[in-house]
């Protein structure tokens, strides 16, 4: 994709005025469109390129993760939060102090305007083909789509704006969900009819975006305020589509799930959608903690190997902000169980027939620095210094590594995982960085193919055709079994309900910018809303506690106050204090904040 070169296109809707914000709106742009720009071949192309600046913003950074991943069952509180969104902390969690969502919502927002600006001005462009200005403004529609399809399951009933602003107004009110999601099906439908098959460059939208997206749309709107009838067969009719036809798009599934995220292979055959970052720091931040166009992904869940003995911080190992936790919940769902939920494997056995936990967990770290944090000059590099072994392990086994020579490692044992010490998501890692603090320029993965099977396999549940599922399903889990085990990891009609997909899709894309948004739109079989079960159940969601254990963390705490904190309100986010201030009060705040 190309480097992004421009300033927004005008002055945003209503763009809140704090500190995180600042620095991308005071960006040093190398040009400004405007509309007589947009008329020509360079600047429609131009102003495209910048509507896909914003998956940088919202897709990359700080903001991207808390507002997606965490206060789940999938991870609690690291050692650092955010906007009390980990714990739905009520002194932070405010429509004066949630930053995080504050930025999505702007964010959102500029890029809507930028794509009003291309579909305003664009078909008037002068100088470019026919076909690459259709193909233009479809992905224009596309992206608008997308961005409103994130407020939508963000905030519910929010601003609908279709037009082009180029000042400042506070004339503004919310639209009705359902006139939001009529729009982004009508942009999502007509970018179908005119999209390219294949992208022209890594990043670019394309049919099978729109198709796994619409599929998706589909299916959260199924269970909101706006539901139609047709929602589901609309979502099994887009995901088969694709699932179908994948060869024409150029996709497929990896065979081995470490591909997926193999480093170098973030635009491969299973990605239909991503956000693309560079190591040029003029347009993609590579310091500094405002929210903008970094890509953090690489640390987000990194514990802290650097304060254990014979570590140093170092390039390869990352750099460990700590922010998430998994939960046992999530680490334990990688357990083959039988129908009934008990579990078919033990010990040393414990998650090898699923090799999602081995390969997109890293539970061994090696020594890279002899003495360190009162470590053993004795310490030989390469060698073992750290293990999660994810089980109790018995005594005798303890004592065997206490005594192993020329030194022991460090063992981590569950009931010693705190905000600090726990095994790390390694989907994001980047090697490839310009220092060892220095961020990302991996792009990140935000739709691939598993996805669109996992789509497909709840709408025919829903449809109450559980065998269809149940055959999507397993195709995923064949990928993900050991060698000689495909048959282990299949399930049956009888084993699906919504609580195995929901189940299904953490062991699949754990950390992938989902869970909160799968919580939040569905409802177990009790008619109980998923998000507020969950985090409610700390069997799911752990509460607070001290870790009292010895061992190599010292103690320290582990989970969060979400269980205790979640309202009924938390499946919305707060609208931001600033935009119900600037409009006198036309946007109005969400029930409970």
């Amino acid at each position: 994709m190309k480097k992004i070169v421009l300033a927004t296109l005008g002055t945003a809707l209503v763009l809140s005025a704090t500190s995180c914000n600042k620095d991308i709106l005071d960006e040093n742009p190398q040009s400004v469109i405007t509309p007589s720009f947009l008329q020509t071949a360079q600047g429609v192309e131009a102003g495209v390129t910048g509507v896909y600046s914003g998956l940088r913003q919202i897709y990359g950074n700080d903001a991207a993760f808390f507002t997606t991943v965490a206060g789940t069952d999938e991870w609690t509180s690291g050692i650092a939060t955010s906007s009390g969104l980990s714990d739905y902390s009520p002194t932070d969690l405010t429509p004066l102090n949630d930053g995080s969502n504050s930025f999505i919502w702007n964010v959102c927002y500029q890029q809507i305007n930028n794509a009003n600006g291309v579909l305003k001005y664009g078909p008037n462009a002068q100088g470019i083909a026919p076909a690459r200005l259709t193909q233009l403004l479809a992905e224009a529609k596309l992206l608008r789509a997308q961005y409103y399809f994130r407020l939508v399951q963000d905030f519910g009933d929010v601003p609908l704006m279709l037009n082009f602003v180029d000042s400042p107004t506070t004339d503004i009110s919310r639209a009705p969900m359902a006139d939001v999601y009529t729009q982004i099906l009508k942009d999502l439908n007509e970018s179908l009819a005119s999209i390219a098959d294949k992208p022209a460059q890594p990043g670019r939208v394309t049919r099978a975006t729109a198709l796994h997206l619409i599929s998706k749309v589909y299916l959260t709107r199924a269970t909101s305020s706006a539901k139609q009838a047709t929602d589901y067969q609309m979502a099994a009719q887009y995901s088969k589509e694709l699932i179908d036809n994948q060869g024409r798009y150029g996709l497929a599934l990896e065979s081995d799930p470490a591909n997926v995220f193999a480093e170098g292979n973030e635009n491969g055959k299973e990605v239909i959608f991503n956000a693309q970052f560079n190591a040029d720091p003029t347009f993609s931040q590579l310091g500094g903690f405002t929210y903008g166009g970094e890509n953090i992904a690489a640390f987000q869940f990194r514990s802290r190997y650097d304060k254990l003995p014979n570590m140093a911080r170092d390039l390869n190992n990352g750099r460990p902000f700590a922010r998430h936790v998994p939960t046992f919940f999530l680490l334990d769902s990688y357990i083959l169980k039988d129908a009934s939920g008990s579990p078919l494997e033990a010990d040393a056995s414990l998650r090898t027939t699923d090799t999602r936990y081995n390969k997109w967990f890293t539970t061994t770290y090696y020594v890279n620095s002899p003495g360190a944090n009162g470590g053993s000059s004795k310490a030989v590099v390469g060698d073992t210094s750290i293990w999660y072994p994810g089980r109790q392990l018995p005594a005798a086994r303890l004592a065997q590594i206490a005594a192993r020579t020329p030194v022991p490692y460090a063992v981590i044992q569950p009931n010693q995982y705190t905000t600090e010490y726990y095994p790390t998501l390694n989907k994001f890692d980047s090697r490839n960085r310009t220092s060892v603090n220095g961020f990302s320029s991996r792009p990140n993965i935000i739709y691939r193919l598993a996805e669109t099977y996992l789509i497909a396999a709840e709408a025919y549940y829903y449809l109450g055709n559980s065998a269809q599922a149940a055959t999507y399903l397993n195709v995923v889990r064949e990928r993900a079994a050991a060698s000689g085990k495909k048959a282990q990891m299949d399930i049956t009609a009888a084993q699906v309900n919504i609580d195995f997909i929901l189940d299904e899709r953490m062991r699949e894309l754990c950390g992938e910018f989902t869970r909160w948004y799968d919580l939040k739109r569905t409802y177990n079989a009790s008619g109980a809303n998923e998000l507020l079960t969950r985090v409610r159940n700390t069997n799911y969601a752990p509460a607070f506690r001290s870790i009292t254990a010895d061992g190599p963390t010292k103690g320290g705490v582990y989970g969060s106050n979400a269980a205790a904190n979640i309202k009924d309100y938390h499946v919305l986010r707060p609208i931001p204090q600033s935009e119900i201030d600037r409009t006198n009060g036309k946007i109005t705040q969400n029930t409970g904040y």
